[in-house]
């Protein structure tokens, strides 16, 4: 891989990849916070099915003799589309984990009460 197509590939990734995942965390933190655990974990379902899908299409692409090498860009694609899956499962658990702690002590105030 050259230099200049290099050059390009960091910032289309940055664009395809990082700014959406950071706007939908956001959204993730307001979807942990409901009540129904279900909600929260919509985002990070759908994400994991996203990078299925492409590390698929990839692999279904692969035209041609076949080498090991070519095998292993599908499980790269699949590596790197998880990221945005381990950081809605990040945001997911440590939203939730803070709910629910919220949740037991109101409850043990009002108790108390």
């Amino acid at each position: 891989m050259s230099t200049m197509s290099l050059m390009i590939l960091f910032p289309v990734l940055f664009l395809y990849l990082a700014v959406p995942t950071a706007l939908l965390s956001v959204l993730e933190y307001f979807l942990a916070r409901m009540e129904n655990p279900w909600p929260g974990r919509v985002l990070p379902i759908l994400s994991v099915v996203h990078s299925l899908c492409w590390a698929l299409v990839v692999l279904f692409n692969l035209a041609g003799p076949a080498s090991p090498a070519l095998f292993l860009l599908p499980l790269a694609m699949l590596v790197i589309y998880n990221i945005p899956t381990l950081i809605f499962l990040l945001v997911y658990k440590y939203t939730r984990r803070n709910f629910t702690e919220r949740r037991a002590m109101d409850r043990k105030d009002i108790q108390d009460l």
